[in-house]
């Protein structure tokens, strides 16, 4: 009975060991006590618990990258801000270009890199081709800090965690899963999709509707860019993303994930302690699909396209990311606000009624902004008269109060009381000068 005893507590402490190892590998900043908060999540102050309790944002940066085995092998693909608000059950997927142009702090004594945001998980990842960065990225989580703190420069939020997953683990999570199921709403056709890790080429070709996507078909999905665009790639990673959200739920999937840990070890890092992972599965369990909006920043809203050095960039049209500050700050109003709102028309007030570069009006991209925030917004034609200072045209005779507090913290201005209208939303808000050359700086086209 002795031997039997105690090779059973020598089997659990392999087994412990082994768990403890697969932990410590994807996620370094681990303690040996995690793995008692595996089972019983700690209310400490900071943790993610504590934040759900306490009702704080909680930001979770999401980084695709190739892996070993791929040219640039930590470069990001895919780099998603996740923003989620506890209480209101709600949340909103930002897809950040890998080629923006962006300051990274990479260096010691505050100085930092010019890169496209994409190199910056891997300048904190290659010790040795980047041997001179700050102390700070010279650990085992170094590159999603670093990608974080570039990231949170850009999106004027805090980063409180990041994942960072390579093809692989991408494919074994699918198959884990049998497959997601995506409606798909745009036939891709792509005859230049990479084949494997060779130079050659094949035709991918999805059509439009429900389709079953099993691990290589989803990567092909989220991968392929040649015929469309790297903004089109981010808005299908972000519907991947969604059916694989749906797939782990619907077969109550997380003990297999679980399971997976063993396999994944080698392809995933975060810098999330275990602890935190079951009140994460908990809180985004009760996100309820519909509560999740989607948006992509890019050249149809503040982004603009350019070249530095032979090499296609993207800047933002307010070099100081003060409108993409402005918006992801503003980007899940809390519910009551969102259950009161009534439909409002946004006009341009300022007679700059056509942007540089092709991507329309402030008007036209104010509209769409606010409508994936989950606005009833409609885009007015332009106002006869150049308006100086931003206006809000109140024509509810007081049911649009919610709607109308909420656009004057946002965008400014003066609230003016004006007769109903005859039919249409009795709220318009009229983007002055004050607004749309501090937000949308480039000069006008002539």
């Amino acid at each position: 009975m002795a031997v039997i005893a105690g090779g059973a507590l020598l089997l659990a402490g392999l087994l412990v060991f082994r768990v403890w190892s697969v932990i410590h590998t994807i996620s370094p900043r681990a303690q040996p006590v995690d793995l008692v908060t595996l089972v019983h999540a700690q209310d400490e102050p900071g943790s993610l618990a504590w934040k759900v309790k306490h009702d704080q944002r909680i930001n979770i940066l999401l980084l695709g990258y190739g892996g070993p085995g791929h040219d640039g092998p930590y470069l990001t693909d895919s780099v998603m801000l996740v923003s989620i608000r506890p209480d209101t059950h709600q949340a909103i997927m930002i897809s950040l270009p890998r080629d923006l142009w962006a300051k990274i702090p990479a260096l010691p004594n505050n100085r930092y890199l010019m890169g496209k945001l994409n190199s910056a998980y891997a300048i904190g990842t290659d010790r040795a081709n980047y041997p001179n960065v700050r102390n700070d990225w010279k650990t085992a989580t170094g590159g999603g800090d670093l990608a974080a703190a570039t990231v949170s420069q850009i999106a004027g939020q805090p980063i409180d965690y990041w994942v960072g997953i390579d093809f692989k683990a991408f494919r074994d999570v699918v198959d884990a899963l049998g497959g997601v199921r995506v409606n798909v709403p745009t036939t891709l056709d792509d005859p230049y999709f990479p084949r494997g890790e060779t130079t050659g080429m094949m035709h991918v070709r999805i059509d439009a509707g429900w389709q079953q996507f099993d691990a290589e078909r989803a990567l092909e999905y989220a991968r392929s860019r040649e015929t469309t665009s790297d903004f089109d790639r981010s808005r299908r990673q972000q519907l991947i993303m969604l059916a694989v959200r749906q797939r782990v739920f619907s077969l109550n999937a997380i003990p297999r994930m679980l399971a997976l840990l063993g396999a994944l070890q080698d392809n995933v890092r975060t810098n999330l302690r275990p602890a935190d992972l079951r009140p994460l599965a908990d809180l985004a369990g009760q996100i309820k699909d519909s509560d999740i909006r989607r948006v992509s920043i890019d050249t149809s809203n503040l982004l603009r396209s350019g070249f530095l050095g032979g090499q296609y960039i993207l800047k933002p049209l307010d070099p100081s990311y003060g409108a993409l500050h402005q918006y992801i700050a503003n980007a899940l109003p809390d519910r009551l606000t969102l259950a009161k709102q009534a439909p409002f028309l946004v006009q341009d007030g300022s007679r700059r009624y056509w942007l540089p570069y092709g991507i329309g009006t402030p008007a036209s991209i104010i509209t769409s902004l606010l409508q994936a925030e989950g606005w009833q917004a409609t885009l007015a034609p332009p106002a006869t008269q150049r308006v100086a200072q931003t206006q809000i045209l109140d024509g509810s005779g007081g049911k649009a109060a919610a709607t109308v507090a909420w656009l004057q913290r946002y965008f400014g201005g003066t609230i003016t009381v004006v007769p109903a209208p005859a039919s249409g939303p009795a709220v318009t808000l009229v983007l002055g000068s004050d607004f749309t050359l501090k937000t949308f700086p480039a000069p006008a086209a002539s």
